[in-house]
């Protein structure tokens, strides 16, 4: 059945075409209330052609008004490079476009085939085929998709062609880019062209027009007036599936190819925010009835199945293969550089935010609408439960929360908790890590197991789940939180907790972080304290003059773990983490001040404050004991006096919840779903779930592929296998069924209203 098209919200263009700079392109998208817009040149340039300063500063205008950008617009294989051309222009070009891309949020770039250079036709289709192979073997590694667009060169205006071009090029970062106008000009039926290419098509630009006087012209027009049927290949997309965006080109007072620019005092701006209105305001109309089935091929795409009547209660829902995790949107976050300021130290190269635009954009394609892109106000983190760290950045540099927003994302309309699922996932990393790569079945770098790559199979999955039951977007609404300050030690102080204490979550809450494929219902907390030395230096020639923070400290050390380490009555050691012990670097000098950190991990509340009164008394025996031992030596005998007095305990973080026990029915809902729960005597780890202790109605659990010490998140040679993300995103498919399915039980099991209306007052 056709579906009514409301292109709220999935509108953008062309900047160029309404302004030649930056702000001039900006303040047309925000005129229109876009979110995003496609860039082709900035100030009369090229994008290749700009630096990567003037690229950081586009995207920082760009992020500062709220927009994204959803396709760079390259000269790839365009009308001024002929098939005979060098090929490392468009090489360079590629290369530079995806370095750009990772600063600006976007992997998409428009590309041609060539004009033929002289070539007879057979020649230029077997060179332009060849080419556009190996940029595309480049692309793949690069993390970036090439959207050829039905224009200019040898696969521009034909189906076959195309069709021909993307079986043998055989590429995941080969699709197709269409212009519903560009039939007008170059003399063919674009919507007809536009019925066989449907499955390929990953990005629409819009234009309108009427043939000119001579082969090859036009008369370009608003959206609708021409003859390019703009509604009707609208509605062909929509009624396919497509759920990108529709990106205005329109032409009307600026052609880049053919050198077409407004006179000298017209606004370009004026024709465009026409069209983009009328395109807005486009009436489309509905499918036509379908024709009685007559001999012949099949149809080009089958119908989604209908929702079950009554689902199975054992047997969990499953795609026959695994869902197709999209390996270049995942390279492309890889290549991104998200670790945080508290990770990484002031300086260092921070993308969160065109990280997260990637990731919106990829949602989009599959129904998804972003909610909110932003950071909390610094009153809502500045509290006594907020790590001190976080604390202290936030006070210290006002762009800290700005730089790391975090992401909402919807699949369906806005619908109570228990008709919602929210999955939490994180972009942001910890620092290091080596230049990310993928060998058709393995991805290594930064960010691969925990949590890119849970992040990118959660989209994989949720797209399953929509394509085997209709209900999922429709009656069953799903929420992404894609959250920054999970890394550093900021515990989700300003990325979660925020997004859960304004109420977006679901009944059903599924963190994405590495547990071998089984779903742990509970998550620790942890106090963080840190014992610190602040004495006195000396000189190698006198070192008993001075306080030895390092003899010292490495003491404590040894105390603590001791002390902390071994569980009373036999229980279960706790997992305390001695680390960060340092004092100095040098050789010639006794180092008077230093630190040690301790962190605490607890299962509950009560656990938590037992573990920081635990602390609290072995520090006060441990420095009794210094005392002790190392007061009769001349060299310590003035560390050990002083030991009490130059030595602090400071809490970075404490009275952090815990996620404990959950109700029954998520066991049950998990197991219909065929996911294993995570072993009882295995301990928990620390993650945001925390923040979703004690909210009623809701079960929380965390699950996700590979292992954090197997898969070595937070170590030199992190990796994630595809097998095991295909995997993950097959499960996240069966627990969404499951959940629709639950739904439609619970609300078939549910009593009919009683009427409360006395008899024959009706």
């Amino acid at each position: 059945m056709s579906r009514p098209v409301d292109l709220t919200g999935r509108i953008t263009g062309i900047g160029d075409e309404a302004a030649p700079g930056l702000p001039g392109q900006i303040a047309v998208a925000r005129e229109l209330g876009w979110s995003a817009l496609e860039l082709r040149t900035l100030g009369g340039t090229p994008l290749a052609e700009l630096p990567a300063p003037a690229v950081r500063d586009a995207a920082d205008l760009l992020h500062t008004a709220g927009l994204g950008v959803v396709c760079l617009d390259s000269r790839i294989g365009n009308w001024a490079r002929p098939v005979t051309g060098p090929l490392s222009a468009d090489l360079e070009e590629l290369e530079r476009l995806a370095e750009h891309g990772r600063v600006l949020g976007c992997r998409s770039l428009r590309v041609m085939s060539w004009t033929d250079g002289g070539l007879p036709e057979e020649e230029w289709a077997a060179l332009a085929i060849d080419r556009m192979r190996r940029l595309a073997r480049r692309a793949e590694l690069l993390g970036v998709e090439l959207l050829h667009e039905n224009c200019t060169g040898w696969a521009g205006s034909d189906a076959d062609r195309t069709l021909r071009m993307l079986a043998e090029v055989d590429s995941p970062a080969l699709r197709v880019l269409f212009d519903i106008g560009n039939g007008v000009p170059y003399g063919y039926d674009a919507h007809a062209l536009l019925t066989r290419l449907l499955p390929h098509v990953a990005h629409v630009h819009v234009k309108d027009a009427l043939p000119g006087d001579r082969p090859g012209e036009a008369v370009y027009t608003l959206p609708g007036e021409g003859a390019a049927r703009v509604a009707d290949c609208v509605r062909l997309l929509e009624d396919h599936g497509y759920r990108g965006v529709y990106s205005l080109e329109p032409h009307l007072a600026v052609v880049p190819h053919a050198g077409i620019r407004p006179a000298g005092g017209d606004d370009p701006a004026l024709p465009f925010v026409r069209a983009a209105r009328r395109l807005a305001g486009l009436p489309v109309p509905p499918a036509p009835a379908p024709t009685p089935p007559t001999a012949g091929p099949p149809p080009h795409r089958a119908p989604a199945p209908p929702d079950p009547v009554l689902p199975s209660p054992t047997r969990p829902p499953s795609p026959p293969h695994p869902p197709a995790v999209d390996t270049g949107l995942l390279l492309h976050l890889l290549h991104t550089p998200t670790a945080g300021p508290l990770e990484t130290g002031p300086g260092a190269p921070h993308a969160l935010t065109a990280a997260l635009r990637s990731y919106a954009t990829a949602a989009a394609r599959l129904g998804f609408r972003a909610v909110r892109l932003g950071a909390p106000a610094p009153a809502a983190v500045l509290r006594e439960d907020t790590p001190l760290p976080v604390r202290r950045a936030v006070a210290a540099d006002p762009s800290f929360l700005e730089r790391q927003p975090s992401l909402l994302l919807r699949l369906g309309p806005e619908r109570p908790r228990e008709h919602t699922v929210m999955f939490n996932v994180h972009l942001d990393t910890v620092a290091g890590g080596e230049p990310p790569a993928f060998d058709g079945s393995r991805f290594t770098g930064r960010g691969a197991v925990d949590a890119k790559g849970p992040a990118v199979a959660l989209l994989a999955g949720v797209a399953a789940a929509a394509a085997a039951r209709p209900a999922i977007g429709r009656d069953v609404t799903v929420l992404v939180q894609a959250v920054a300050g999970e890394e550093g030690g900021a515990l989700g102080t300003f990325g979660t907790r925020p997004l859960v204490e304004a109420g977006h979550v679901g009944r059903l809450n599924v963190f994405c972080e590495p547990t071998g494929l089984r779903h742990l219902p509970r998550a620790t907390a942890a106090a963080t304290a840190r014992v610190t030395v602040d004495g006195e230096d000396a000189v190698d020639d006198r070192p008993g003059a001075g306080h030895n923070a390092t003899v010292l400290l490495g003491f404590l050390a040894q105390h603590l773990a001791a002390a902390l380490g071994p569980a009373a009555g036999g229980g279960p050691s706790p997992a305390v983490c001695v680390a960060g012990l340092h004092t100095g670097t040098l050789h010639n000098k006794v180092h008077g001040t230093g630190s040690l950190l301790l962190n605490l991990p607890y299962a509950s509340a009560a656990a938590g404050a037992a573990a920081e009164d635990a602390l609290s008394r072995a520090l006060g025996e441990g420095l009794r004991e210094f005392t002790a031992r190392f007061s009769g030596l001349p060299l310590f005998a003035r560390t050990a006096s002083d030991a009490a007095r130059i030595t602090r305990l400071e809490w970075l973080k404490r009275g952090l919840p815990a996620l404990g026990a959950q109700p029954a029915w998520g066991e049950e809902l998990l197991a219909r779903a065929g996911i294993a729960p995570w072993p009882a005597d295995e301990p928990a780890f620390t993650c945001d779930a925390i923040w979703l202790a004690g909210t009623e109605d809701t079960y929380t659990t965390v699950f996700g592929p590979g292992s954090l010490d197997a898969n070595r998140a937070h170590a030199a040679g992190e990796f994630v296998d595809l097998a095991d993300l295909e995997a993950f995103a097959a499960r996240i498919s069966a627990l969404l069924t499951a959940f629709a399915d639950d739904l439609r039980c619970r609300a078939a099991d549910r009593p009919a209203p009683v009427s409360t209306e006395k008899a024959g007052t009706a």
